[in-house]
């Protein structure tokens, strides 16, 4: 068999060409399909953000005309406040002011009456504590013994009797003093002349 019997023949160029850009044009197809839709999808976010912005601006603009309102309101009240305070306030605090001058102007003019009370009392508290240190001096001299008593008053010029007692008894002392101290040199004079006359009488037996 010769070679041009085994070539199959070629298809027709017009087929080529038609299979060729059938999938060309399906491509294109779902491009512009997918970009649309895209498209409008974004289309719908822009106009619900838009709404959005819309809502938001509409919400601030309620908001601050709600600060603005409060804001005026809070100096009108300020004002009124500041008006019923000084219509009020004012005249009470001088009502005040004068009571207190009157309560001072009170307290001076008792002051010097006040002053002369409060020194009558340290000056009797403290005759008090004079007084009742003598009575606890007196009865600890009481409770003392008669000896030491005596001792004390006779020895000594801290003893609480009067200068009178003090001077009797130095006096009464002196005497007994001198009684004793005469009785005892009678006595020892005596005794010395018994001892003479012993003595004489003992040399004239001898003798």
């Amino acid at each position: 068999m010769s070679p041009a019997s085994h070539v199959s023949p070629s298809p027709p160029i017009s087929e080529t060409l038609s299979t060729s850009t059938a999938p060309t044009t399906r491509s294109l197809d779902q491009v512009l399909s997918n970009t649309s839709r895209r498209a409008a999808t974004f289309e719908m976010q822009i106009k619900a953000l838009e709404e959005k912005l819309a809502e938001d601006l509409s919400n601030c603009r309620a908001i601050e005309s709600s600060l603005k309102e409060a804001f005026n309101s809070i100096k009108r009240n300020y004002r009124r406040a500041d008006k019923d305070a000084l219509r009020t306030h004012v005249p009470q605090i001088d009502t005040e002011l004068d009571q207190a001058l009157g309560v001072l102007d009170e307290l001076e003019m008792r002051l010097p009456a006040i002053r002369t009370q409060a020194a009558h009392v340290c000056h009797l508290y403290d005759s008090s504590r004079g007084k009742a240190r003598l009575l606890v001096d007196d009865l600890r001299w009481l409770n003392r013994d008669f000896t030491s008593r005596w001792r004390a008053v006779v020895f000594s010029r801290s003893s609480p009797v009067s200068w009178r007692w003090r001077a009797t008894l130095r006096a009464l002392f002196a005497l007994a003093f001198i009684l004793v101290t005469w009785a005892m040199w009678i006595a020892l004079l005596g005794v010395y002349r018994a001892h003479r006359q012993r003595l004489v009488w003992g040399e004239r037996l001898i003798s």
